[in-house]
């Protein structure tokens, strides 16, 4: 969900000479952010399940991807708003 506003608010910001770079750094960010994100989720089902059974890990990971989803919502809302182009009036 904030891959794209994210790409969008970094590379619109950045003069040609340099989108390079700025797309290396970002992706560079995004790899790790992912890669924890995916361990905690893991983690918590982990923790919640039971040997043989899909659903009690489930029911702990749930939630904690919820709350992930809550705040990448809002931030991807808050990018995208701030990133409408203002139409010109013609008379």
């Amino acid at each position: 969900m904030t891959c794209i506003p994210a790409a969008s608010l970094v590379m619109g910001g950045v003069e040609q000479q340099h989108a390079g770079s700025a797309s290396g750094l970002l992706q560079r960010v995004q790899q790790p952010g992912g890669a924890v994100g995916l361990a905690v989720a893991v983690s918590v089902y982990a923790a919640g399940a039971a040997p043989g059974q899909f659903v009690p890990g489930v029911r702990a990971a749930f939630p904690t991807t919820a709350a992930f989803t809550l705040p990448a919502s809002t931030m991807a809302a808050l990018i995208l708003r701030s990133r409408r182009p203002v139409h010109a009036k013609t008379s």
